[in-house]
């Protein structure tokens, strides 16, 4: 056995946080679209069960790691073999950084294991796995913009008529998704907007920062001026539209086609030149 595939990254188009539910998490209402960046999971044959992280400096206990989680789930489950099994992760997209990396991650592990093993699961059954391991997994089993509201497991796909490039810019620092909602006091709930409505009435790329905002931006902002100097960098560097992904860390741009020249934000930040994920 030597399956390699690839687990892609998201954008989130919007975020909007409605409310705080009873159970202590928020519904929200996104746009994800899923883009060309991605990690990669190799499968192997080995003598003992391994899982191994490229590059080393990634330091995640395994019982912490979330293909470690979604293989004990199969495993109990659907009782596979593991025993020798060898799994390597290439890290690409960054952690903590609001690009959906972990969730990807354990998605494609799942639709990995369902080939591999020959366990023929469904694609429902399979989001029905992906609701155990997060919210935000179901998507990755069938990436394809959609619009997620609930908690992120709510996703229902949507026609998405545009096409541009997308310039990914990840401080080299983490934000994590708890940490994030922890900064949220005091929301008044809201309705969400209609999304369809506003793609059919977009004229251009110019006119998404008219519709588009991400309502962690101003809890985050104050926090890490330095995601606010990214967005504007982007705006000067020749972005339609510019945005915080998720809860952060990664902000993005999106320009026209053909138009991100190279470009050089410094030492401090990475970025990712990526696009649209096309089905």
């Amino acid at each position: 056995m030597n399956n390699v595939y690839k687990s892609y990254a998201k954008i989130n188009l919007g975020l909007e946080i409605l409310e705080k539910r009873p159970d202590g998490y928020h519904n929200i209402y996104s746009i994800f679209l899923p883009i060309t960046l991605f990690d990669e999971i190799h499968f192997k044959t080995a003598s003992n069960f391994t899982i191994t992280i490229e590059p080393n400096n990634i330091e995640i206990p395994i019982k912490e790691n979330i293909i470690y989680k979604t293989i004990k789930l199969i495993q109990n489950k659907y009782k596979i073999n593991i025993n020798s099994l060898h799994i390597h992760l290439v890290k690409r997209i960054p952690i903590g950084a609001g690009l959906g990396g972990g969730s990807s991650n354990a998605a494609t592990t799942l639709l990995a294991l369902n080939e591999l093993f020959k366990l023929n699961l469904d694609k429902e059954q399979l989001i029905e796995l992906a609701r155990k391991l997060g919210a935000d997994v179901p998507f990755f089993i069938d990436p394809r913009p959609s619009l997620v509201s609930g908690i992120g497991d709510i996703i229902e796909p949507i026609d998405f008529p545009f096409d541009f490039d997308i310039l990914v810019v990840y401080p080299n620092f983490q934000i994590s998704t708890a940490y994030a909602y922890s900064l949220i006091e005091n929301l008044i709930p809201k309705k969400p907007t209609n999304i369809q409505k506003v793609i059919n009435s977009l004229l251009d790329l110019s006119t998404f920062k008219e519709y588009f905002s991400n309502d962690f931006e101003k809890y985050l902002f104050p926090k890490f001026p330095a995601l606010g100097e990214i967005k504007s960098k982007l705006y000067e560097l020749g972005a339609q539209f510019a945005s915080l992904s998720g809860s952060g860390s990664a902000v993005y741009g999106v320009f026209q086609k053909g138009s991100i020249n190279k470009i050089d934000l410094g030492q401090n930040f990475q970025t990712f030149q990526c696009n649209l994920l096309k089905n």
